[in-house]
């Protein structure tokens, strides 16, 4: 078996990345679970591509020597400048995704931009909703918002139950007693991503700090906030 090259490496590195991160999950941070399968299927053909790579016979070692004193070998540097560009190019992907560790969207990312939910209807509902079928205690922050955004009333809403997780964020015209508890909704990746939230009153809503995660149990009173 040849040894590999250069170029081996960096696809089976990079393929190997992208499946990890669909092994744990973490590619549901930057893409719409929707697109995962193309994540998949990339991840998947950059292996086979550097598999093959490996395999690839190389090329005869020997050659005639007139021969190759007969070519003009002036441009070698620079195709071999380029090739080293491109590899390193196609390998800054897998070298960021080790060095910074991935996270959820927080309340950093809202410094231009405040939790709307008239923003919502940008981000299309899965194909396969089923939000009405999910326990009221079990739904999370974007289950609650495809709801409301459906319902020509709100008052069915009063009372249930609900059990949600997010990150603490608090604009400037919150009252001192609110905050919303906020999650990022993608419509195909982080680059589109739609801040929604609901609001909380807690009496020691002072005592969290911004981006703060926080689980929040409590039940709907309706209401509303800012013309929503």
């Amino acid at each position: 078996m040849p040894s590999p090259t250069p170029r081996v490496f960096v696809l089976l590195a990079l393929g190997a990345f992208l499946v990890s991160r669909l092994l744990n999950d973490v590619i549901l941070l930057y893409i719409n679970q929707r697109y995962v399968w193309l994540t998949a299927l990339g991840g998947a053909g950059l292996l086979f591509l550097g598999v093959s790579y490996w395999l690839r016979p190389s090329p005869a070692a020997h050659h005639d020597h007139d021969h190759v004193h007969d070519h003009d070998h002036a441009h070698d540097g620079h195709s071999h400048a380029i090739h080293w560009a491109g590899l390193v190019i196609v390998a800054l992907p897998v070298v960021l995704g080790l060095m910074i560790p991935a996270r959820p969207l927080g309340a950093g990312a809202l410094a231009n931009r405040s939790v709307d939910p008239a923003a919502l209807p940008a981000v299309p509902p899965p194909a396969d909703n089923t939000s009405m079928a999910i326990p009221p205690a079990e739904r999370n922050v974007l289950d609650w918002q495809i709801l409301f955004q459906q319902a020509a009333d709100p008052a069915p809403f009063a009372g249930l139950e609900a059990r949600v997780v997010g990150f603490v964020y608090r604009g400037s015209d919150f009252p001192a007693d609110s905050f919303m508890v906020s999650r990022y909704a993608l419509s195909c990746c982080v680059a589109d991503a739609a801040p929604i939230g609901l609001l909380v009153r807690w009496p020691d809503t002072a005592d969290l700090a911004a981006d703060q995660w926080v689980e929040v149990h409590g039940r709907f009173e309706i209401g509303t906030f800012n013309g929503f």
